[in-house]
C-alpha cells in the first residue's frame, strides 16, 4: 500500500509542477486549480450516482445485477434455513428409532447366543446319550464316530475353541474326558485280551516262531485304529512326562502303551527291588534286555500298526519307533534312579559309560533310533554327571597316552616290511586309534555342544602328544622316529578334517555360513607342521655338518695346479672326496630306510640345497682352479655328487643349481669365458643385456656378480687392467 501511495503522490507532484511551472509568481494559479479540480470531482460524482440521469449505463447495469443476485441469495438462505430445521428434526427422529432398534438387536443377539449355546449343549448331550446307548452294541465303529464328532477335526470342541465360554468349554472337555476313559477302557480290555491270545509279548522268539493268525491280527489292527482315534482332546505335548528337568518323554498312543505294558511289568520284576538281577555294577543286563526286546518285536509293531495310525490321522509319527522309545524309557527311568549311587564310585560310573555308549550306538545303527528321541545317554549328559564324565575321559585317555609312550620301544614300526612309503610308529598308530575311539564314544551324543567338549579333549590330547614327542626328542630319541610320528599324525588329521562328522562340528563352532570351510584341526596341524619343520631343519643341519666335516682334504686339494686329464685315461673321482661322498651316501641311505617317503624327499631336497650353497661359499669362492682342476671338479660334482641324488630326483642339476652353474663357468672355453666377462663388465651394458648373456651360456641361478666371482676363480683368465 505504501508503494502505491507514494507513486500516486509522485504523479500528483509532477502534474502540479507542470501546471504551475518553476516561477513562484504562478502560485496565484493554485486557487484556480482548486476550483477546476473541485468542479471535475462533482461532475464525476454525478456520473456514478445511479439515481442521476447522467449515470454511466454500464455502471448502473452492474449495480442492478448485483442487487438482484443479493436478493436471490437472501431468498435461498431463507429456504436453506428451513431445510436445515426439517433435517434436524428428521435426524433426531431417526436417532430415536436407531436407539430403540439397537436395543432390540442386542436382545436378539443375546437370544441367538443363548440359542447357539443351548444348541451346543444339546449337541453334546445328544452325542453323550448316543454313546451311552451304543457303547455296548455290536457296531464298534459308531461310538468311535460319535467320539470323533465330539473331539476330532471340525468337531464340537473345535467349534467352541474360539469363543468366550469357559463353562461350556469345561463341560465339553469333561464330557470328552469321560468318554475317552470309557472308550479307552473298553477297547484296551479287548486289545489286551487279544494280545494274550497271540501270546504277546514275544520273548526270545524269532518272527517265524511268533506267528499269530491273520484273524487275530485283523482284530488287533481294527482295535488299534479305534484306540488311535480315541485320543485325549487338546495339545498332546501337554501330556509329555518330565522324568528330569532336561529329559521329557512325549506321550504314547494307547496301542503302543499296551504293547509296552507287559514288558514294563517284566522289567520291574527283574530290575527293581531285591532281585539278584538288579545290580548297580551290571547295567549291561537291563540294557541288553531292552535292546533284545526291541529287536525281536519292532518289526511286528511297525509292519501291522502303522497303517491304522495313518488312517486315524497320525501322519508324523512312526509306531515302530514309538514302541522302541517306550522300551528305552524303561532303561531311562531305571538309570535315573540308580545314577545317584553310581556316581559316587568312579569305577561304577566308568563301567556305566562303557555300557551305555555301545547300547546307544546299537539303537541307532540297528533300529534307526533318532537323535531327537529321549535316550539313556540323555541321563549321562545332564550337567552334574557330564562334568564327572569328562573328568573320567580325560584321566583315562591321558593315562592311556602315557602308557603307549612308556613301552620298551614305542617307536617300533608297524609291519616295516610292508610299509614302503609311510613308516608308522606303534605309538602314533595307538594314539590315532585312541582319538578315533573318543570320537566313536561321543558321536552319538544328542547335542553339538556336548560333542564339542569331547572335541576339545581330542585337541588337548593332540597338543599333549606333540609336547611329549618333543620332550622325547630332547631326551635323545632319534629325530627320524619323532618325524615319522608327527608326519603320520598330521596326515590323519588332514583326512579327518574332511570327514562329515568333523565338518558338522566346524559348522557348530563357526556357523554354516562361515567365510570359508576349514578343519577343526587346522590350528593343531599348523602347530604339528611347525614342530615338523624345525626338526627337519635340525636334522638336515646335522647331516650337512657330518658331510662337510669330512670335506677338508677335498677343499684343500691341488685345484690351482692340477694337470689336465689325459684323454686316453678314464677320469676317476678325486681320492680326497671319498670320505665326504661316503658320508653323503651313508646318510641318504639311512634316511631313506628310517623316514617316511614324503618326509625323506623333503630332507633330500633340503640337504641338496644346503650342500649347493656350502660348496660355493666354502670351496669355490676360496679356491683357484687350473684347467685340469676345473675339469676334475666338474667330474666330481656332475658324475658323482649329482649321481648320488639321481635316484631321488629326475633333474639333479636343478637340485644343485649353484654347483651346476659353477661347473659351467669353470669349464667353458677360455674365449667364451673372456667374452662373457667383457659383456658383463661393459660400461654400455644394462640389466637386460646381462641377463640375456647369462641365459645364452645356460646359467640357471647366478646373477652378474656371482658369475664374475666364479670366472675370477679360473687361473687361465687374463688379469683385468
Amino acid at each position: 500500500m505504501s508503494d502505491s501511495k507514494s507513486s500516486v503522490d509522485e504523479r500528483l507532484i509532477a502534474r502540479f509542477n507542470q501546471e504551475l511551472g518553476a516561477d513562484l509568481k504562478n502560485s496565484s494559479k493554485c486557487g484556480d486549480l482548486v476550483k477546476y479540480y473541485r468542479s471535475e470531482l462533482e461532475d464525476l460524482r454525478d456520473k456514478i450516482t445511479v439515481t442521476d440521469a447522467g449515470c454511466i449505463p454500464s455502471v448502473k447495469g452492474m449495480i442492478d445485477t448485483g442487487r438482484s443476485k443479493l436478493a436471490e441469495l437472501d431468498e435461498k438462505e431463507e429456504r436453506l434455513d428451513g431445510c436445515a430445521k426439517k433435517l434436524t428434526d428428521r435426524i433426531e427422529t431417526y436417532h430415536q428409532l436407531m436407539g430403540e432398534v439397537g436395543e432390540k438387536m442386542a436382545q436378539i443377539r443375546v437370544l441367538q447366543t443363548v440359542r447357539d449355546y443351548m444348541a451346543l449343549i444339546k449337541d453334546i448331550e445328544n452325542i453323550s446319550q448316543e454313546l451311552e446307548a451304543c457303547i455296548n452294541g455290536k457296531d464298534d465303529s459308531k461310538p468311535i464316530a460319535l467320539y470323533v464328532a465330539l473331539t476330532g477335526p471340525n468337531s464340537i470342541l473345535d467349534r467352541i475353541s474360539g469363543i468366550e465360554a469357559p463353562h461350556l468349554k469345561m463341560y465339553a472337555r469333561n464330557t470328552a474326558f469321560h468318554w475317552h476313559d470309557v472308550l479307552t477302557a473298553k477297547y484296551s480290555t479287548e486289545f489286551e485280551a487279544l494280545l494274550k491270545t497271540i501270546k504277546w509279548p514275544n520273548m526270545n522268539q524269532s518272527m517265524e516262531q511268533f506267528n499269530p493268525s491273520k484273524e487275530n491280527i485283523s482284530k488287533l489292527v481294527l482295535l488299534a485304529e479305534y484306540l488311535f482315534l480315541v485320543k485325549l482332546p487338546g495339545d498332546q505335548d501337554l501330556l509329555s512326562v518330565k522324568l528330569t528337568p532336561s529329559i521329557i518323554c512325549p506321550h504314547y498312543t494307547t496301542p503302543v502303551e499296551l504293547f509296552v505294558k507287559p514288558f514294563r511289568l517284566r522289567f520291574q520284576f527283574h530290575f527293581t527291588g531285591n532281585k539278584q538281577t538288579n545290580r548297580l555294577d551290571r547295567p549291561e543286563w537291563y540294557l541288553t534286555q531292552v535292546l533284545m526286546w526291541a529287536k525281536e518285536n519292532h518289526i511286528f509293531v511297525g509292519q501291522h500298526f502303522q497303517s491304522p495310525a495313518l488312517r486315524a490321522g497320525i501322519v508324523n509319527s512312526s509306531v515302530r519307533l514309538e514302541f522302541v522309545r517306550g522300551l528305552v524309557q524303561l532303561a531311562i527311568e531305571k538309570l535315573i534312579v540308580d545314577i545317584e549311587q553310581i556316581i559316587q564310585d568312579e569305577a561304577l560310573f566308568a563301567h556305566l559309560i562303557d555300557e551305555v555308549l555301545p547300547f546307544e550306538q546299537d539303537l541307532k545303527t540297528s533300529l534307526g533310533y533318532p537323535n531327537s528321541y529321549p535316550s539313556v545317554v540323555s541321563v549321562l549328559v545332564q550337567p552334574v554327571f557330564f562334568v564327572k564324565w569328562m573328568a573320567i575321559e580325560k584321566k583315562f585317555t591321558t593315562d592311556k597316552m602315557d602308557a603307549m609312550l612308556n613301552t620298551a620301544d614305542p617307536f617300533e614300526l608297524l609291519d616295516p616290511a610292508n610299509l614302503d612309503e609311510l613308516k608308522i610308529p606303534k605309538c602314533a598308530d595307538q594314539f590315532i586309534r585312541l582319538l578315533d575311539a573318543i570320537k566313536e564314544r561321543y558321536c552319538c551324543l544328542p547335542q553339538p555342544s556336548q560333542q564339542l567338549q569331547f572335541l576339545d579333549l581330542q585337541l588337548e590330547l593332540i597338543d599333549n602328544f606333540r609336547c611329549r614327542l618333543l620332550q622325547l626328542y630332547n631326551d635323545g630319541v632319534n629325530p627320524t622316529k619323532i618325524l615319522n610320528a608327527l608326519n603320520y599324525l598330521t596326515s590323519v588329521l588332514r583326512e579327518w578334517g574332511e570327514n562329515v562328522h568333523y565338518l558338522h562340528l566346524h559348522a557348530a563352532l563357526y556357523g554354516p555360513d562361515a567365510d570359508e570351510i576349514s578343519s577343526v584341526f587346522d590350528q593343531k596341524i599348523e602347530e604339528l607342521n611347525y614342530c615338523h619343520q624345525k626338526l627337519v631343519e635340525e636334522l638336515v643341519t646335522w647331516i650337512v655338518h657330518e658331510i662337510t666335516a669330512r670335506s677338508r682334504p677335498y677343499r684343500y686339494d691341488r685345484w690351482p695346479s692340477m694337470n689336465r686329464h689325459d684323454a686316453k685315461e678314464t677320469l676317476m673321482v678325486s681320492a680326497t672326496a671319498s670320505e665326504m661322498f661316503q658320508a653323503t651316501i651313508n646318510h641318504l641311505h639311512d634316511m631313506e630306510q628310517e623316514l617316511s617317503t614324503n618326509v625323506f624327499m623333503v630332507v633330500v631336497r633340503m640337504i641338496a640345497t644346503e650342500l649347493d650353497q656350502w660348496m660355493i661359499s666354502s670351496m669355490v669362492a676360496n679356491t683357484k682352479f687350473s684347467t685340469g682342476g676345473a675339469e676334475q671338479f666338474h667330474f666330481d660334482m656332475t658324475r658323482n655328487l649329482f649321481g648320488m641324488f639321481s635316484q631321488y630326483a629326475k633333474k639333479t642339476n636343478l637340485l644343485f643349481k649353484r654347483i651346476n652353474d659353477s661347473c659351467t663357468l669353470l669349464t667353458m672355453p677360455l674365449g667364451s669365458a673372456i667374452l662373457l666377462r667383457e659383456t658383463l663388465l661393459s660400461p654400455t651394458g644394462d640389466e637386460e643385456s646381462w641377463t640375456r648373456a647369462l641365459q645364452e651360456v645356460g646359467l640357471a641361478i647366478f646373477d652378474r656378480k656371482a658369475t664374475l666371482d666364479v670366472l675370477d676363480r679360473r687361473n687361465d683368465m687374463p688379469r683385468i687392467g
